[in-house]
């Protein structure tokens, strides 16, 4: 039964890494595509996740008149106490469509994001990781889903933006009690559907 449950563990590991390397992989593509048709970009900060005490940076490259992807990265390095961690890095891709023209408008897309993260003593929304008050997760996370917002040009170079995504989440993560050097409980898988991204975000059109 040991070897059963660690041969188990081994192939979720091995998946996780793999999905991650694709993820990044999607990314890097995105990336040089973009730089090699686009002759616009964008520089995004979401104003929610400084609100957060997170450092965050997109950037959105024209890949079309009508389509643009997106890249973003969010990272929370440093722990508040012993007793009390939250610590946590994530990216994400996405696709737009934009109804009308790129950087101005709605816009719609597919997008995927993973990240690691180390929390305890916290409460999430929609009920994400119960158990926080009590115990520290540490493990990563995958998923994706589909997001619609909306751009506003304020001048020639500066937008206001807003988005929200609904779409699917796994997580899997390794229990502990509360503390850096805590008591180790198991794995906690958990499935999450419902929203996977929100923002309220500043641009600086080049």
């Amino acid at each position: 039964m040991d070897e059963l449950i660690g041969s188990k563990l081994i192939i979720l590991t091995i998946s996780a890494g793999r999905m991650r390397g694709i993820l990044l992989a999607c990314v890097f593509v995105l990336f040089c595509g973009a730089n090699l048709n686009a002759q616009q970009m964008a520089i995004h900060n979401n104003i929610l996740f400084d609100l957060a005490g997170d450092l965050s940076m997109g950037m959105e490259f024209a890949l079309k008149p009508r389509t643009t992807v997106e890249v973003y990265g969010t990272i929370r390095p440093w722990k508040e106490t012993e007793s009390s961690v939250n610590k946590h890095w994530a990216m994400q891709a996405q696709y737009r469509l934009w109804t009308c023209q790129k950087f101005n408008g709605f816009y719609w897309g597919p997008y995927l994001h993973a990240g690691e993260y180390n929390i305890s003593n916290a409460s999430l929304p929609f009920g994400l990781l119960k158990g926080l008050k009590s115990h520290r997760y540490e493990g990563w996370m995958i998923g994706g889903g589909i997001g619609c917002g909306y751009q506003y040009a304020v001048s020639k170079h500066w937008n206001v933006g807003a988005e929200l995504g609904l779409g699917y989440t796994y997580f899997r993560s390794k229990k502990f009690d509360c503390g850096v050097c805590s008591t180790f409980h198991g794995y906690d898988n958990y499935n999450y559907w419902l929203f996977t991204k929100g923002s309220v975000y500043i641009s600086y059109i080049f």
